[in-house]
Order: C-alpha cells, then structure tokens, then sequence
C-alpha cells in the first residue's frame, strides 16, 4: 500500500468528478432548454446517459475521499505502523 501513488489517484478522481458534475448539469440545462421549446417536462434522469454519468460521478467522488484518506494515512505514516504489526 507504501507503493501505490494514492495522489495521483486523487488527482485522476478529482477531474473525473468535475468534469462529469460539470456534464450532468450541462445536459441538464441542454435537454431543459428544449423541453421547454417543446412544451415537454425534462428530468434529472430523464435519459440513461444521465444515470451513467451521475452513477460514475458517484463512483469516482468515493474513490476520490478514499484515495484522500489513504494519502493521509500515508503521509502521517500511520499506514506504514499497520503493515509492519501484520
């Protein structure tokens, strides 16, 4: 686990989510926008792109705090305190 490049990780996760919030919200307004041309009611999940963008979205927010989390670990070195008592 010493090994793993839990930043990098982080920063790999961290602009998954930004730019899939970013997605989720554009297609939001897009689709919104022409419902409301159309005289029609646009939804959050209106369309299975917007579930699989929201669900990956989720997905690498959780992989996001957990490679947080292991960062911490890491550099407080209570990581390393772990593996060498196993």
């Amino acid at each position: 686990m010493k090994k793993i490049p839990w930043g990098i990780i982080m920063g790999v996760c961290a602009m998954f989510v930004f730019f899939l919030t970013v997605g989720v919200i554009a297609v939001y307004i897009l689709l919104n926008g022409i419902a409301a041309q159309t005289n029609e009611v646009a939804s959050f999940f209106g369309e299975w792109y917007q579930v699989v963008m929201f669900v990956f979205d989720i997905l690498f927010f959780l992989g996001f705090v957990g490679s947080v989390v292991l960062y911490v670990l890491r550099e407080t070195g209570k990581l390393d305190k772990e593996e060498v008592s196993e």
